[in-house]
Formats: structure tokens, C-alpha cells, sequence
């Protein structure tokens, strides 16, 4: 029998133009979450929806506003999944010598010590886990991941639970001037990766004979524990057979969706490489959302948007495709709480945020909430930045 629980309506609404993110700006940060905000961490090509879902965004002429933009007494807290606001790994100051790269602490809860910022689905899954129950710890509310948690981290003692709001697709990206072939299908992958085809003259189809032959390819993988990495490698691994392959000694780990990656090689390297990339955080970029850290900031004068300019996604039919579900992962008991999250609300914050039982997207309910990830306000947002839509519970669901 339904529980039927409902909750006092909050209301988020905004104007939704084509283009909105091209004079987008930044509103996450890095807060003290109080004792009773929802915390989120993990995934890196997740993190901006979720910043998005949190605190909307705005742009001269529009502006279209999160679930705390409501004014509700808790918040939602996502925090990102690296040291800055564009997703890469910070560094020691070049100008005290050769740059090294740090280590990123985060502070989950107001008045607790710094830990380990968790950067990539996995890493997230794994800090969930280790952040314990709400008996025992529990600083960190849900995780952000393109995959689900595996049968070690949800176990029947502990249970996760798994939602889908949105759908992303990874493609192989390449320099915009590249020696690679314009087909570069998932078997092909699986003999580059492994390191039984070293060099474009080994890829048949798309060479012309005698073109960039001899080239060396530079296959480039997301860094271990990205859940981008799981998801290419979990491709590769199906159309081996269900073999998991082994890396070749070539594959070089990179920080995952960052242009620079291939832009920043040397020329003759640059034109050999490949690395999987999200569609979702290549249009962010193409719309300027993202800006140049490098200057001193100046609200007068705002640095230059970043862009994916150099690079481009292999998007053809016969190309490598792979989805990139956007998952959020939260204990079970957090999703049978019993506990109103908001105050003169009967919901917890799972059924606020991200997943009501009671509430069916196919025959809505009047009396039901949804979700504010599947609320029209949140679909909004979600479609804005060139995703897909998709409320569907995983439940108990585990990859294995």
C-alpha cells in the first residue's frame, strides 16, 4: 500500500532561453555544511548537473534558479570532485619552483577536520562507504557516479540505493588536426588499449596508405578512480568478449574531461592522441560556462571562457559510443527515514531531492511530490545543459 506522503510545495521557477550557458557563471563554492544539509560528492563529470540542480545558474536577460534558491532552511551541497570549479587537480605555485601536484582536502561538516576530497564516482562510492552509517559518521550524504556501486560496497547490512536523473554520452576525442582515422569503432579501441596495435598503419579502416602510417597513437585513459574510466573500460571489456583487457604499456592516465590533455602535448604527440570524453562536459565548454582561472579575478573584467577549441568527439555511426547514466547513490536508510528534512515538510531529504516511492513519473499523482530532480524545474535544468532527462530507480541494483 502507497504511504502516500506529501510535503509542502516549494516552488523554483525560471525562464529557460537557447544558449543560456554561453554567459553562465560559476555558483557552487566550497561551504561548511551545517549538521542537517545534504552533502554530495564523487563523480567530476557529474558534478556541474548537480551544481546546477543545487544552485541554478544565471546570465544576462534569464536566469534559472536551483532548489536552494527556495530559501529552505537546509541546503543542498555538492561539493566538487577537484580543487577548482572547472575540474582539474590543483598544483604548487610554478613561481616556487617546478609545480607539483597536491593532494585536495575538503571539509564535509562544519567543525570537522579536513579529509581526502574524494575525486571520481569510484573514489566517492568507496568514501561513502568508509564515511560509515548515520550511527557511525555519516558527513557524507550521496555520491555522484556513472556507476553503480558494486556488490562489496552495498552489501545486505548496509544497503545503497541508486537513482538515475539523466543520460550523458562518451565518445573518443581527438585534436581537431589529428592523425586518427575518422572511424575508430570499439574493437578498434580494444587493440589500441591493449597494445596490440601500436600505430595508425595497424588501423585499417580510414588510413590512406602511406598517411601517417608510422604515426605512434597516444592512447590516454581517465585517472583510477573516475567513474568515466569504469565506463570505457567496461565498453571495451564487452566487445572483447567479456574479457577484461589489459592495459598496454602506452595507455597514459590523464586527469579525466580536461581538454588540456591533448591540447597542452607537443604537436607531433598531440596529433596522435585519443581519450574518452563526455559530450556533456564538451558542450559546457563549448558554451563558455567555463572560465580561465589563470588571471586576477575582476568582476569588471571577467577572464576569458575556456572552450574546447583543439579538441573534437569522434560522434560518427561506426564510432565508439558508450552511455554515461548520471547516477546518485545514497544509503537505504537514508531513503527510509522517517525523519521531515525540511521544516513543515513531511518528506526526508531523499524524497525531497532526488527519489519518492509514491511518486510515478508515467501516472503523476497530484498528491505526490516528486522529486525535485523530477520536478519541471529540475528537468529544466537538466535539459539545459544538453542532457537527457531519466527518473528511474535502481534500487538495491549493484554492478556485480
Amino acid at each position: 500500500m502507497s504511504k502516500r506522503r506529501t510535503a509542502v510545495a516549494i516552488t523554483v521557477a525560471g525562464v529557460v532561453s537557447a544558449g543560456a550557458l554561453a554567459a553562465a557563471m560559476p555558483s557552487q563554492a566550497d561551504p561548511a555544511p551545517t549538521a542537517t544539509d545534504v552533502v554530495g560528492v564523487g563523480s567530476d563529470i557529474i558534478q556541474n548537473s548537480v551544481d546546477f540542480l543545487g544552485d541554478g545558474y544565471s546570465w544576462s536577460g534569464g536566469s534559472l534558479p536551483g532548489y536552494n534558491a527556495a530559501g529552505n532552511k537546509n541546503r543542498l551541497i555538492s561539493f566538487s570532485a577537484t580543487a577548482d570549479g572547472n575540474g582539474r587537480n590543483s598544483f604548487t605555485d610554478p613561481a616556487l619552483g617546478t609545480s607539483v601536484k597536491l593532494n585536495p582536502t575538503i571539509v564535509l561538516r562544519a567543525g570537522t577536520s579536513p579529509v581526502q576530497r574524494p575525486n571520481g564516482g569510484g573514489a566517492g562510492l568507496n568514501a561513502l562507504v568508509a564515511d560509515g552509517n548515520p550511527t557511525n559518521g555519516g558527513r557524507i550524504s550521496f555520491v555522484r557516479s556513472p556507476n553503480k556501486p558494486t556488490s562489496a560496497q552495498s552489501t545486505p547490512t548496509h544497503p545503497l540505493h541508486t537513482i538515475q536523473f539523466a543520460d550523458d554520452k562518451q565518445y573518443i576525442a581527438t585534436a581537431t588536426t589529428t592523425n586518427a582515422p575518422a572511424d575508430l569503432s570499439t574493437a578498434d579501441l580494444v587493440k589500441i588499449y591493449s597494445g596490440t596495435w601500436t600505430t595508425w598503419g595497424d588501423v585499417a579502416a580510414g588510413v590512406t596508405p602511406g598517411a601517417h602510417t608510422g604515426e605512434t597513437i597516444v592512447p590516454l585513459l581517465p585517472q583510477d578512480g573516475a567513474g568515466v574510466q569504469t565506463i570505457f573500460l567496461n565498453a571495451l571489456k564487452a566487445a572483447n568478449g567479456g574479457t577484461a583487457i589489459t592495459l598496454g604499456g602506452a595507455v597514459q592516465k590523464v586527469q579525466q574531461n580536461d581538454p588540456s590533455t591533448i591540447t597542452a602535448l607537443p604537436d607531433a604527440t598531440r596529433k596522435n592522441a585519443i581519450v574518452p570524453f563526455p559530450k556533456g562536459r564538451y558542450e559546457l565548454l563549448g558554451a563558455g560556462y567555463f572560465h580561465d582561472p589563470a588571471p586576477v579575478y575582476n568582476s569588471d573584467s571577467p577572464s576569458a571562457a575556456l572552450s574546447n577549441a583543439g579538441i573534437k568527439l569522434q560522434t560518427g555511426a561506426s564510432n565508439f559510443i558508450a552511455d554515461i547514466p548520471y547516477y546518485i547513490v545514497f544509503r537505504e536508510s537514508d531513503a527510509s527515514s522517517a525523519t521531515a528534512w525540511q521544516p513543515g515538510s513531511t518528506l526526508n531529504w531523499v524524497e525531497t531531492l532526488f527519489y519518492n516511492a509514491d511518486y510515478d513519473p508515467d501516472d503523476p499523482d497530484p498528491g505526490v511530490t516528486p522529486p525535485f530532480v523530477a520536478s519541471a524545474a529540475g528537468k529544466a535544468i537538466i535539459e539545459s545543459i544538453g542532457l537527457t532527462p531519466l527518473y528511474k530507480d535502481w534500487a538495491n541494483t549493484t554492478t556485480g
